[in-house]
């Protein structure tokens, strides 16, 4: 039902009276967490807005004119109001000749049996599957804040009928802690007429597991998330439904007991050995045992909707046993390669359960290499949920929007959830400080699914330091999370009305002007990277708005956002040297346990994935003596380089250093491979041919205590040496690694590429070669703005 303000009417009696209380909050002698919450919290606001105490109290005061019942008490009984049936944080609002109700379904959340706390649990879940899979219902489940005093799966109707009813009053909270809220001041406030029952457009509306977190999140955050409506309601959609699959088969003693449940690569089986280990689907033990596994876990826990058995991260490559031949479809490039593949095991497990549990769903995401409807299933098993892409990004909008159109062809009617990211500020991910705001295609998308989607979940950037769980950039994130916030709960309402009331009142006198810069930065953001002329021009708008905002709490918000766009400073810096000259290539990911760190390229990757890439004389750009090629690659968190050195006087090899980090290395023979990625710019790994590595991070100076934490390994022959080298990447949306023991960036993408070079050094007594694959025109390896681009197909 979509949600409307209370309109003020003449009314006999005022819940505030010039100042002064009229009213008290009534709750039940033994009130559910959430209820204690939203009478705190509306006590709270009232003072906030007109100076008034009103007492909270268990019976209704006998001299005191009116009354506001919060949730389900005996008094709510007595008037035959109740929230009974309202799922999902729905609520009711009802007033009558000297009260008002505010209520809806409260419950106070209990983590289930065997929820993980130490070793014992995990034992007394083995014996009481007798398998020994994951359990899971995780650590996650345990999600009580004793900041908030509250659980994230607290079912809190009432709460939310509180937050509705001081919306009504004006009050609005943008942004967590006090400069994000708008409290109005209201001397008297009338007790109004209102008979209104709200149900959200979205029931799951999970914003983020990593923000704001409730186990570690301060009050401020909690309490924001709670205010704009957010709910993860575990009635709705399980959480454990992201890479589910690795609860079957990620056990070390699975490992052990069972290796023909993993795919083989190159004649061994990818068990893995810190991480899951990459399935094969094909595998009728592992098909048994997820059939077995998914019917325990619903006769555990008959409360739990939903059991995921998607794939890891990363399960890109078909197992290349006898039962797996022929089950991948090329032809459809790396976004359906494995779509029938995946899509059949999970739908082949669907049957299986849907006939001892129909009521249950399975679900697996539209990812990666089977982010492509499955072309050979025409109708899923009833049982099966899709999580499907968002469409938020100009870019791609259009492709998946076609592509949820196929999936809601396959699946039954409400079998859908949406999924996506809001990282974009997440430090290192290529983004930095660019004002990536999507309004109306976040109104857009939610409009298109209601009805067809039981809502979403959204990973949001995480804070650091004493903020870690809160919002990452509140001043930046919080337009893109409280307009989807609200829209989860009407998503008919117009966006223009609520971005203009937006503006006016969180921005005041610069309403104006930031408008203008968030319009703007809403078209032209996907330019920013590539281009100057959308980063001088945002800057510019925001500069104006400041001015106008003057010294006031408007212009701390503004300062606020300022601080956020400080990296688009460099990022002009770097935009504004002409890069058009420089030579443009693409690799391909491949799997990883296909190569072998032993220095030959010998493996078939090297060969027809790849291509190789000539080095020329580092200042004219001609021909040298002894030659230089490289291949490169992409992997599963990494990126591969593969050199080939030529070299006519192998007995005379130059090599100063058998030492790793020692600068000595760059006197004498030696190849050096130059990265800048989205975010950062640059690195410096080198290797001589003795093995020896000296790498170091050049970004604002030399940082030789930085390690790339390469794998390297040097091969010799008659008249060259080779290389190889896997050098880790911190993907800053899947999660990277400490910035001082590997490379922070993301994937090269077309739009992102990074920029590269491939450098050598070859040193004789009387001469010295310098080659590169991308000359610099000058003597040195270390000139970025020649680097050449990459990016991965």
């Amino acid at each position: 039902m979509a949600l409307s303000l209370i309109c003020p009417a003449q009314a006999e009696l005022d819940l505030v009276r010039n100042g002064k209380p009229q009213a008290d909050i009534v709750i039940a002698e033994a009130p559910a967490r959430a209820v204690k919450l939203a009478a705190m919290e509306l006590q709270e606001y009232i003072f906030k807005i007109s100076g008034a105490a009103l007492p909270v109290v268990i019976a209704p005061g006998k001299d005191i004119p009116a009354h506001i019942y919060v949730g389900k008490s005996a008094h709510t009984d007595q008037l035959k109001i109740t929230g009974d049936g309202l799922k999902f944080g729905a609520f009711r609002m009802v007033s009558g000749g000297d009260y008002l109700v505010l209520t809806g379904h409260d419950k106070d959340y209990k983590p289930p049996e065997f929820a993980p706390r130490d070793s014992k649990d995990i034992e007394r879940w083995d014996k009481r599957t007798g398998e020994k899979w994951v359990n899971p219902i995780g650590s996650w489940m345990h999600t009580y804040s004793s900041a908030a005093g509250i659980s994230d799966f607290d079912e809190r109707g009432s709460l939310n009928a509180v937050y509705e009813f001081l919306r009504g009053l004006g009050v609005r909270w943008y942004m967590p802690g006090g400069l994000g809220e708008i409290v109005p001041e209201q001397k008297t406030i009338a007790l109004t007429k209102v008979d209104r029952e709200v149900h959200p457009d979205f029931p799951y509306r999970d914003l983020g597991n990593y923000s704001p977190a409730f186990w570690f999140g301060t009050r401020d955050a909690i309490l924001y998330h709670l205010r704009i409506g957010l709910d993860a309601s575990p009635a709705c959609v399980g959480g454990d439904w992201p890479h589910g699959l690795i609860n079957v088969h990620g056990r070390k003693e699975t490992k052990e007991a069972h290796p023909e449940y993993y795919a083989l690569y190159g004649g061994k089986r990818s068990i893995g050995v810190s991480g899951a280990g990459s399935p094969c689907l094909s595998s009728r033990g592992l098909f048994e045992s997820t059939v077995k596994y998914a019917r325990a876990v619903f006769d555990i826990y008959p409360d739990k909707p939903t059991v995921g058995i998607m794939p890891q991260d990363g399960y890109v490559d078909l197992c290349q046993c006898d039962l797996c031949k022929g089950k991948d479809t090329p032809a459809r490039g790396r976004s359906g390669n494995m779509s029938d593949y995946v899509w059949g095991f999970v739908n082949r497990v669907a049957i299986e359960v849907y006939k001892t549990h129909p009521d249950r769903k399975l679900i697996n995401a539209a990812y990666g290499s089977y982010l492509l409807p499955p072309e050979k299933i025409d109708k899923f098993s009833p049982n099966v949920m899709v999580v499907v892409p968002m469409a938020r990004d100009p870019l791609t909008r259009t492709n998946i929007m076609e592509l949820r159109k196929g999936y809601m062809e396959k699946v039954s009617p409400g079998n859908i959830i949406s999924g996506g990211h809001y990282l974009h500020s997440r430090p290192g991910c290529g983004f930095d400080g660019l004002p990536i705001y999507f309004p109306r295609l976040i109104a857009d998308d939610l409009r298109s699914l209601k009805g067809v989607s039981q809502g979403e979940f959204i990973e949001l950037s995480q804070g650091a330091g004493p903020g870690i769980g809160d919002m990452h950039a509140p001043a930046f994130n919080h337009l893109n999370v409280y307009v989807t916030a609200r829209y989860y709960w009407d998503a008919d309402q117009d966006i223009d009305v609520m971005l203009n009331e937006y503006y006016e009142k969180f921005y005041g006198p610069a309403a104006k002007e930031m408008k203008a810069f968030t319009e703007y930065s809403e078209v032209n953001w996907p330019f920013m990277r590539t281009q100057l002329e959308p980063v001088d021009k945002v800057l510019q708008l925001l500069d104006k708005a400041r001015k106008a905002a003057g010294d006031t709490v408007y212009g701390k918000r503004i300062d606020l956002v300022r601080d956020y766009v400080r990296p688009m400073n460099e990022l002009r810096s770097r935009l504004s040297v002409d890069r058009t000259a420089v030579p443009r290539q693409f690799t391909w990911a491949v799997n990883e346990s296909r190569i072998t760190i032993d220095g030959r390229l010998d493996e078939p990757e090297w060969g027809w994935k790849s291509y190789a890439l000539n080095l020329s004389e580092l200042e004219t750009g001609r021909g040298v003596f002894c030659g230089t090629s490289f291949r490169v690659l992409w992997g599963e968190g990494a990126i591969y380089f593969g050199i080939r050195c030529t070299d006519f006087d192998m007995k005379g090899l130059n090599i100063t250093t058998t030492n790793n980090d020692d600068a000595a290395l760059l006197k004498g023979d030696y190849i050096e491979v130059l990265l800048e990625t989205q975010g950062h710019s640059c690195y410096q790994i080198a290797l001589n041919p003795a093995g020896a590595v000296f790498d170091a991070d050049l970004k604002g100076g030399t940082n030789a205590g930085w390690s790339s934490s390469a794998r390297v390994a040097v091969h010799k022959g008659e008249n060259f040496w080779s290389a190889e080298m896997r050098i880790p990447v911190g993907d800053a949306i899947e999660g990277g690694v400490d910035p001082m023991t590997s490379v922070e960036g993301r994937r090269p993408s077309n739009l992102y590429p990074w920029f590269i070079n491939v450098c050598r050094q070859r040193s004789r007594s009387r001469e010295t070669e310098r080659s590169a694959w991308s000359p610099a025109g000058e003597k040195s390896f270390h000139v970025p703005v020649k680097f050449g681009e990459l990016f991965v197909r």
